[in-house]
């Protein structure tokens, strides 16, 4: 058993699922770790970066489709990457985490700040204009 236990690499997404699945069952909310996945996946990756490569590429008829589709992306990721052997080794890496709402704010912060550096680099680049 644990051998099987070591083959999980536990990387970034694995910690913002994690603090979000903690503050969920803590709080009792719907902000669980997929739906932050999706919310950060939308707002980080897919809006600022996504949408105007696909439109300057595509026009409306295949770019925005094509954006749908990969909304899709972070719920299938959860379905097939949180099993629950995988929950069991996160459970044990990040069992004495203190503190789950701090975490959850940086993890919002961080996003924010992304968000604003990929809209920038899409103005600069000349992808969005105002």
């Amino acid at each position: 058993m644990e051998k099987d236990k070591r083959k999980y690499r536990i990387c970034f997404i694995d910690y913002m699922w994690y603090v979000a699945e903690i503050w969920s069952e803590r709080e009792h909310n719907n902000l669980n770790g997929r739906m932050l996945l999706f919310l950060c996946w939308l707002y980080v990756i897919l809006i600022p970066l996504g949408l105007p490569l696909a439109l300057h590429l595509f026009s409306w008829v295949v770019a925005v489709p094509v954006e749908i589709i990969l909304c899709l992306f972070p719920a299938l990721l959860c379905k097939l990457r949180y099993t629950s052997g995988r929950r069991e080794v996160l459970l044990e890496h990040y069992g004495k985490m203190k503190h789950p709402g701090r975490k959850l704010v940086q993890i919002a912060i961080v996003a924010i700040a992304l968000t604003v550096v990929n809209v920038a680099l899409m103005f600069h680049l000349g992808f969005i204009h105002f």
